[in-house]
């Protein structure tokens, strides 16, 4: 019987747990044509809701053309360009079709075809020999919004985050001088490193100030795990009680990828009638100790002052970090270094500051309380 539940890749269908309500909103910006700020912590399902929208979309036989543009990675406006015109095969299920379609919107721009090693479908990229970057972004918008004439369309720029690093001038403020344009297309911008994405479109300072609603997806709730555990977990006839499963989405934070981590693993236990503790623990312990050397590898490239700032974080659940008896269980002097060492733990993306100072990770934040015996 196949595991139902998955976490390296995106999860849709019935691997995708809830998000009824996300679903149903960003449906109703896409009909409307409004733009999306999508952000929250890394692996908190983005990737996979914007997918099953998609699926959504398609399921309900809306009129809406999709595209999911995956921009981790890129680190130019060439990039950006690059992927997103291969990205424009998702819009067309004949290849021949698409080609001529790109190609009488293109003038004196030259076409490279490719195809996907691991997908085996066809796309097509600009050739960028004699021509500069601004007069193909300028194409390759005038296509998107030809298609928008015939159909709404929703384009997601993935990791939206990465433009940023773009070292092109003046590329942000071409790039939503025509956006702002087009009236029939919904843009979601989604990002994962939310310091950086939510100061795109929050200072006044920058091109994409106020461009979209903002849309910060949270941790999905406890009661919504429930239902949909015990259903998977019927089909091999074996049942887990509400408690258990309130007490694994706790042990995870209701974190959603390590949630699906955990109940994969714990599916191939060989079970007819629930689970004792020690199995429960047992399968945590596995996960916390595959992931083991990478977490030391990370440890090791700290310096001490961070190190003993992260043990202050887990010691008082990154709360009340500056006060005297909080530094000297830990032998920090002062609460400069200590705002020195969060600052740069920040930046690391091992923290975040929320109502408090949060370690982003939890099976890492797990490993440190072992390793530090807390």
């Amino acid at each position: 019987m196949r595991n139902p539940f998955a976490y390296s890749n995106y999860v849709t269908g019935e691997s995708f747990c809830n998000r009824k309500k996300e679903l149903s909103e960003l449906i109703r910006y896409i009909r409307g044509s409004q733009n999306v700020l999508l952000y929250s912590h890394r692996r908190y399902g983005k990737s996979s809701l914007i997918r099953q929208v998609f699926r959504e979309i398609k399921k309900k036989n809306l009129n809406i053309g999709a595209i999911h543009v995956e921009l981790y990675g890129t680190i130019s406006e060439k990039d950006f360009i690059t992927r997103t015109f291969q990205a424009l095969s998702q819009l067309e299920s004949n290849f021949e079709r698409l080609l001529k379609s790109v190609s009488k919107s293109l003038s004196n721009i030259k076409l490279n075809l490719s195809i996907d090693p691991t997908t085996g479908g066809a796309s097509v990229s600009p050739s960028f020999e004699a021509v500069n970057e601004k007069t193909i972004l300028e194409e390759l918008m005038n296509i998107l919004s030809k298609y928008s004439q015939k159909r709404k369309l929703v384009i997601a720029f993935d990791e939206f985050q990465e433009v940023a690093s773009y070292t092109e001038d003046g590329f942000e403020r071409r790039l939503r001088s025509f956006i702002q344009q087009h009236s029939n297309i919904c843009y979601i911008f989604s990002g994962s490193q939310q310091h950086l994405i939510t100061e795109m479109f929050n200072s006044t300072n920058r091109a994409f100030y106020k461009l979209a609603e903002s849309f910060p997806l949270d941790k999905i709730e406890t009661k919504e795990y429930v239902p949909w555990v015990q259903k998977l977990f019927s089909r091999k006839n074996v049942h887990l009680s509400v408690e258990l499963i309130e007490d694994i989405v706790a042990r995870f934070e209701n974190h959603p990828m390590y949630i699906q981590n955990f109940l994969f693993h714990l599916w191939e236990e060989p079970r007819k009638k629930g689970f004792p503790p020690e199995i429960i623990n047992n399968v945590e312990n596995a996960i916390i100790e595959k992931r083991s050397l990478e977490h030391t590898v990370l440890w090791e490239t700290l310096s001490i002052n961070q190190k003993k700032t992260l043990k202050l974080i887990l010691l008082n659940n990154g709360s009340n970090l500056f006060n005297a008896d909080s530094l000297k269980s830990v032998n920090l002097k002062t609460g400069s270094l200590v705002t020195k060492a969060l600052s740069s733990l920040i930046r690391k993306e091992i923290i975040v500051k929320d109502k408090s100072y949060l370690i982003q990770d939890v099976l890492f934040k797990k490993w440190l309380g072992k390793t530090l015996s807390l």
